[in-house]
């Protein structure tokens, strides 16, 4: 899967994790077909397409 890096966060930056939180939940609704995500490796707000369920 690709993953989508949306924001890279500088570790020493004073972003608080309400903030964090709310930067995914609006790029979750501007993007309803991605699963969006905090990576802390990266430090990042990073996203990835949705798995598709298949029916067998």
């Amino acid at each position: 899967m690709e993953k989508r890096v949306h924001i890279k966060i500088d570790r020493n930056s004073d972003f608080t994790l309400r903030e964090v939180l709310k930067k995914i939940e609006e790029i979750q609704a501007e993007n309803p077909d991605l699963d969006v995500f905090f990576d802390g490796d990266d430090y990042a707000i990073c996203s990835r397409p949705r798995k598709v369920k298949s029916r067998v």
